[in-house]
């Protein structure tokens, strides 16, 4: 039995799936007889480059032609829906990637006058894939093609075509085709089938195709090759991959409510199940970045999901924050990186978790450090006055900063609590500090992340944190070596944090 999308290939425009801007254009064309004698179609796979190439040649030759529409009764019809006709050319770049068969087969092939229409045409698909002196052959063709000859040149790399080809080709891009296109064809087919099947099966082959047409089709064709009447999900799970956004979805949710012995235990399920957790780990990165986007407002992502699942993709957006879905997706892109060169399969995505539930807020713990820590940036004098609060916005959001730090990291909160604020400066937010152990521990490179991230999260923007030492006052110059200006309570909440302890009442902090 022929595969769906041969046995149900489009034979007029009206019947494409998808591509509106496309058909548009080329129908126009046709109805108008302006006919370009090189088309190039740019997309990736299974989105209807080749199809759209073999209605534009069946058109261009078509008797009987009714505006842009082939009449797909007439001889040269015929002859090209059959694969018979002398006046198409179909070339795989791919398999005859070699200057020879430029010369030795399209070229003398162009000089020839068509068989049965007005054009002969030429479909290289995969044309990318020519040597650079094949590319030269064809270009001289381009240059000063003959009336009669159209070329449609097909390719996913577009990048790696020659400009001196691309700029002498009308150029098209095709897109991923919409999931609820896909639906609404696959519907079609099953009907044609004189089948049933689920919304639920469709919309999940749907959102498996990624966009690719064939790919859909093709999926359906193997459920149709069960022999059953109705297609099930039961049915699907027996031919379908499996699909894991579901799984990652309750692991994440582990992760919002810092249950990490709740994701440990997950993980072993999948362990027990025989996941490969590598492509669950994959899963899981593809997922917090469909959160993430999901959480600033693009709701791209979330169309391609079945109902059920897209119901349980908006009650975690609304459950974690911007920086929450941000730091998973970090986490899980490291830990995926991991996942090759570690003995114990599950261990990345265990790391993973204990990380994220870890502290108060997701992200408290900061990446791992590199095997040789950076030299933290010694503190320098400010070459702007820090005696007093500057001019730069923001410094009524500063207690929201404070705030968000303490949450994810309450030892870098209480080196804030002695800094001077001087706001927004050019992307900057200017600090200052009293000492040179505070300035110089903001400025480490873990703890400087956890500031920055959270002013972006407050700011809605990127900034940068500049730390410089304020200048002495009178106060400070009577002052004792050593001696602290923070109250009690921060003082030892600093001792604390960091291991020290005090000699002489406050004097050293090591």
């Amino acid at each position: 039995m022929a595969t769906l999308y041969r046995k149900y290939r489009p034979q007029r425009f009206s019947e494409l799936v998808g591509q509106e801007h496309v058909r548009t254009t080329l129908t126009s064309e046709l109805a108008s007889g302006k006919i370009t004698h090189a088309y190039l179609f740019v997309g990736p796979r299974g989105i209807g480059k080749t199809t759209t190439a073999r209605l534009l040649a069946k058109a261009l030759n078509c008797s009987n032609r009714k505006g842009a529409e082939p009449c797909n009764r007439c001889t040269s019809c015929t002859a090209m829906q059959q694969g018979r006709s002398l006046d198409l050319v179909e070339i795989d770049a791919a398999s005859h990637t070699q200057v020879d068969h430029v010369r030795e087969n399209i070229l003398p092939a162009a000089r020839t006058a068509p068989a049965l229409g007005q054009y002969k045409v030429f479909i290289i698909d995969e044309v990318h894939m020519l040597s650079a002196s094949a590319f030269s052959a064809l270009l001289k063709m381009l240059e000063e093609p003959p009336a009669h000859v159209v070329f449609i040149l097909a390719t996913t790399e577009p990048h790696r075509v020659p400009e001196t080809i691309v700029s002498r080709c009308q150029r098209f891009d095709f897109h991923r085709i919409a999931p609820t296109d896909i639906v609404h064809r696959l519907t079609t087919l099953v009907s044609q089938e004189k089948l049933r099947a689920e919304t639920l099966v469709l919309e999940r082959i749907a959102r498996l195709a990624q966009g690719s047409l064939r790919d859909a089709e093709g999926m359906l064709g193997q459920l149709i090759g069960l022999g059953e009447s109705t297609l099930t999900h039961e049915l699907a799970d027996l031919v379908l991959p499996r699909s894991n956004v579901t799984t990652a979805f309750e692991l994440i949710a582990t992760i919002l409510a810092k249950d990490a012995v709740k994701g440990i235990e997950l993980v072993q399920r999948l362990v027990d199940d025989g996941m490969h957790l590598g492509h669950f780990l994959h899963e899981c990165v593809e997922t917090s970045r469909l959160l993430l986007l999901a959480k600033i407002g693009s709701t791209e992502g979330l169309a391609a999901l079945a109902p059920a699942e897209r119901k349980t993709a908006e009650q975690l957006t609304e459950r974690g924050t911007t920086l929450d879905f941000r730091l998973m997706l970090e986490a899980f892109l490291r830990r995926e990186r991991e996942e090759r060169s570690v003995s114990i399969p599950q261990l990345p995505l265990e790391l993973a978790i204990v990380e994220l539930t870890a502290a108060t807020v997701v992200g408290s713990f900061p990446p791992m450090p590199p095997a040789r820590p950076a030299r933290p940036q010694k503190p320098k004098t400010s070459a702007w006055r820090t005696t007093s609060k500057g001019s730069g916005q923001g410094l009524a959001e500063w207690p929201k900063v404070l705030e968000l730090v303490r949450q994810s990291n309450p030892s870098v909160a209480v080196l804030l609590k002695s800094a001077t604020p001087h706001g927004i400066v050019n992307d900057v937010f200017r600090l200052s500090f009293p000492f040179p152990f505070h300035c110089e521990r903001v400025l480490e490179v873990k703890n400087r992340r956890v500031v920055e991230s959270s002013l972006g999260v407050v700011f809605g923007r990127q900034l940068r944190i500049e730390a410089v030492l304020n200048e002495p006052s009178p106060d400070a110059q009577r002052r004792p070596a050593g001696r602290s200006a923070l109250p009690d309570e921060v003082w030892q909440q600093a001792l604390t944090a960091f291991g020290g302890e005090s000699t002489e009442g406050r004097e050293s902090v090591s």
